[in-house]
């Protein structure tokens, strides 16, 4: 019997907001990490409330039936689903973007009729030039809210690890704002990237690499 997921993370103004179980151990209470229930605040209010809190860099929120908030705050956006990667060439080097003053990893919308999986490729290969791209294993999959056109929207992201042998120069898609892409090794990453990327990416990044 498949159990229930007692937490989902999506982030909210590139800031974490959790729906985790009430019923789980009491949450480290962290400067600026807000502990809030959905007995006394309700959804929504939540969320605005990180939205608009430029002090608060995170929310706990304890529920009885993290899937049920979780889909309440689905139904609240307009989905839209993306996918990208994060590549390994043969020296143990890692591809990043520089796009926007933010350090990133390739990504793009699905097509229609598009799987995650030819997405992620497709997105990798036109936004820094590189082939031979064969995909390992799947990584966490991110969830992130911003405004567009007057709607709220939720960008689900499928990662994938990609390994390639692809020895030609790197280069970026200068019509999506990339600046740069360029291989990392893993002391590089941490030093380099970590300080000066989404912290969703972050996220990602350490649950692959470690802090």
């Amino acid at each position: 019997m498949k159990t229930e997921q007692t937490e989902y993370k999506v982030f909210v103004n590139d800031k974490p907001f959790i729906i985790r179980e009430v019923y789980q151990s009491e949450p480290a209470r962290e400067e600026d990490v807000q502990v809030l229930s959905e007995s006394t605040t309700e959804l929504s209010k939540a969320i605005g409330d990180l939205e608009r809190n430029k002090k608060w860099k995170a929310v706990i929120y304890l529920c009885d039936s993290p899937l049920q908030v979780w889909r309440q705050f689905v139904d609240a956006y307009s989905l839209i689903e993306a996918a990208g990667g994060l590549v390994k060439n043969d020296q143990s080097n890692y591809l990043l973007i520089y796009r926007r003053g933010k350090w990133d990893l390739p990504k793009g919308k699905l097509d229609y009729e598009e799987s995650p999986e030819q997405a992620g490729v497709r997105e990798v290969e036109e936004e820094c030039g590189i082939g031979q791209l064969k995909i390992v294993k799947n990584l966490p999959t991110t969830f992130h809210t911003y405004p567009e056109g007057g709607k709220r929207i939720l960008k689900k992201t499928h990662w994938y690890l990609m390994e390639s042998r692809d020895k030609r120069p790197l280069v970026p898609q200068l019509e999506e704002d990339i600046l740069e892409a360029v291989w990392m090794d893993e002391m590089q990453i941490k030093k380099t990237v970590y300080p000066k990327t989404y912290n969703s990416i972050r996220s990602l990044l350490q649950s692959y690499f470690g802090n």
